[in-house]
């Protein structure tokens, strides 16, 4: 019986060239693989940069080494070393540890200015302070930890430390206030402002540990405020009346006060009479 033959297949020829078109496609997925490790590549690379310079920077770069590298504008009384002093700062000092508020917080409750702008510069490292000065308008003084202190206020009434540079300038005024506190800052602000039409001149604000505010005037003699802020307009316009409707007998009597702490109803408080010499027999 005779078999069947059946014509074989070639096998392929590896060297043979491929189609064009799969050929197209083979260089397309290498160039693409290719450009895939390139990315990676400069993905590593930049990450390592980065983390290593950041390291750099958070070890040593971005620390305070000295106050060379505080730079203080815009304040004619205040410089750098005053500013180090009254921040508290101590070197080397690392910039991510400062926080810009609490330290301009800071820095307004104990140095002579109105404004406090404060930015961390990190290339090159270094601390950017600006100020702003604050104008006194009367001399002052306040209870302390140590004593009596001296110092100034500006129109706001706000507290100024007696520094050096703020001792060799004169206040816009003669009057002086006594026992400052916060919170009789607006009441000194509302009569330092006021104090040019009061009629008489107003010479010292005194504020009582009780926080009772009274004034000292050439013409009027010692006049008591109180305590309550809401009067203080109508005991203005009361003081004003007075210093014109009151007769100049009864004006500055040594020791004599009037009490304006409810200024509907103002009372003149006079000493009492010095008692009389009995003739010895």
């Amino acid at each position: 019986m005779a078999s069947i033959q059946t014509p074989s297949t070639p096998s392929p020829n590896p060297s043979a060239p491929l189609p064009p078109n799969i050929e197209r496609r083979r260089r397309l997925r290498q160039e693409k693989q290719r450009e895939r490790l390139i990315q990676a590549w400069r993905l590593l690379v930049y990450a390592g940069s980065t983390t290593a310079l950041a390291w750099i920077l958070l070890s040593s770069g971005w620390n305070l080494r000295s106050i060379d590298q505080v730079r203080v504008s815009g304040s004619n009384r205040v410089g750098p070393e005053s500013v180090v002093q009254a921040a508290g700062l101590r070197f080397p000092l690392s910039l991510l540890s400062l926080q810009p508020g609490n330290l301009e917080r800071r820095l307004m409750d104990e140095l002579p200015v109105q404004s406090v702008s404060i930015h961390r510069r990190l290339l090159p490292p270094g601390l950017e302070i600006k100020l702003l000065d604050r104008r006194p308008i009367a001399a002052a003084t306040r209870n302390a930890a140590g004593g009596i202190e001296s110092g100034m206020v500006d129109r706001q009434g706000f507290w100024m430390p007696m520094t050096e540079a703020l001792a060799e300038e004169t206040s816009e005024s003669d009057v002086r206030v006594q026992g400052w506190t916060l919170a009789s800052r607006v009441t000194i602000a509302k009569l330092l402002e006021k104090r040019d039409e009061l009629g008489s001149p107003l010479q010292v604000v005194l504020v009582a540990p009780d926080g009772d505010i009274s004034v000292r005037m050439a013409s009027l003699g010692l006049v008591k405020l109180g305590s309550n802020a809401a009067l203080l307009d109508q005991q203005i316009n009361t003081v004003i009346e007075l210093t014109r409707s009151l007769p100049p007998q009864l004006r500055g009597q040594k020791d004599s006060t009037i009490d304006l702490s409810d200024p509907s109803k103002p009372e003149l408080q006079m000493p009492p009479p010095p008692p009389k010499k009995t003739s010895e027999s």
